[in-house]
């Protein structure tokens, strides 16, 4: 979802390809092949562009301090293992959640487009920017695009007073095939994104009621700009079942089946790794399935293009004269900060910094 806050005093704003040349030297000098760094630096980028700003430059903290610490596997030899036609299993050997993903969305993709789908299941990753990235991979191949990840130690279950799960976002996109826009929708199944909560601490605004549980410590942020862990947060539909928390914690149990069990990686490596100390053995799920083995691709579109039509016609709420689709607030979003450059904050420049001078870049922010 792009983020409309308002902006803190001191926010500069990067050109786009000065943010993308900091990112992919960033990765580099940590290590990082060129053709993965440019990669996560795309990625990482293109989140900013779209508005989501808590999955842009904001992640590179995240991977820094796991790649110094040894839990991210510079130099992985991952491994895909077909289990039919249209269906397998990536061990990514503890690489960038990024690199897995593209990898695992590239053969889903390869699948799909000789037997009709494909799926992926991918087991030992790490964060993979925004769900979203993936899905758009899948449309540019003219395929319904799923991505799905599962993380630990993060989101209490309903009736729960425990972190167990992650966030576990998920995205579906369908191509509207020139006849209509895309539909790109990408979603944590948490009540909110870790990162919108890292955003708003950094801002200095406030964590919105409904967001985290009662129950746990006030969110905080690390000396690295990320969340602490002793605040659980709250399933989509917030606390309880009155208003649907259960149907967040199911969607989240869903995730953590196919991006976890099904690849054979327990929940309880994702728990114990979520802090950064040990390997973090996320999970990821990708699927591709080529549109026209339904019907041709320009009935499909023009189908689409019959039902949003049908939704934006409706009456529109007082203060607002648009229904907008999944993934045009991103569109629009991207057009406007193309031209602008990306938004960093204060906090932001000051993480920025940090990693620049620790690798002796020279960087000039």
């Amino acid at each position: 979802m792009v983020e409309t806050e308002r902006l803190p005093e001191g926010t500069v704003h990067l050109p786009v390809a000065t943010a993308h040349d900091y990112a992919r030297r960033v990765f580099a000098a940590a290590g990082i092949g060129p053709e993965e760094a440019s990669l996560v630096a795309d990625v990482l980028v293109s989140a900013d562009l779209r508005g989501i700003r808590s999955h842009g430059l904001a992640r590179i903290g995240y991977f820094m301090v796991r790649m110094e610490q040894g839990t991210i596997n510079r130099t992985p030899k991952m491994h895909l293992e077909h289990g039919s036609d249209t269906t397998a299993v990536l061990n990514a050997d503890d690489a960038i959640g990024i690199v897995a993903a593209a990898r695992a969305m590239d053969a889903a993709i390869a699948m799909a487009e000789r037997h009709g789908s494909g799926f992926v299941s991918v087991r030992d990753t790490s964060h993979f920017g925004y769900a979203g990235y993936w899905t758009m991979r899948a449309m540019r191949a003219r395929c319904i695009g799923i991505a799905m990840a599962s993380g630990g130690r993060r989101v209490t279950p309903t009736f729960g007073l425990e972190s167990v799960f992650g966030t576990n976002p998920m995205s579906v996109a369908v191509p509207g095939f020139g006849q209509t826009v895309d539909f790109n929708l990408d979603m944590a199944t948490s009540a909110v994104a870790v990162g919108k909560i890292e955003t708003a601490l950094r801002e200095g605004r406030p964590v919105e009621p409904g967001w985290v549980a009662d129950t746990g410590e006030p969110p905080a942020l690390d000396d690295n700009g990320v969340l602490t862990y002793a605040s659980p947060l709250l399933p989509l539909g917030g606390e309880g079942d009155a208003a649907g928390g259960h149907k967040g914690y199911g969607l989240a149990l869903m995730i953590e089946l196919l991006a976890g069990a099904i690849a054979g990686s327990p929940l309880s490596e994702r728990i114990a790794g979520a802090a950064g100390s040990e390997r973090a053995a996320m999970g990821q799920f990708m699927g591709a399935i080529r549109v026209e083995g339904f019907r041709p691709a320009d009935e499909v579109g023009a189908t689409m293009a019959e039902t949003f039509g049908l939704v934006r016609s409706v009456e529109k709420s007082p203060g607002h004269d648009r229904v907008f689709i999944h993934g045009e607030p991103e569109s629009i979003a991207e057009e406007r900060i193309r031209l602008e450059g990306i938004a960093v904050t204060p906090e932001m420049l000051a993480q920025l910094r940090k990693w620049s001078d620790h690798f002796d870049l020279g960087f000039d922010l």
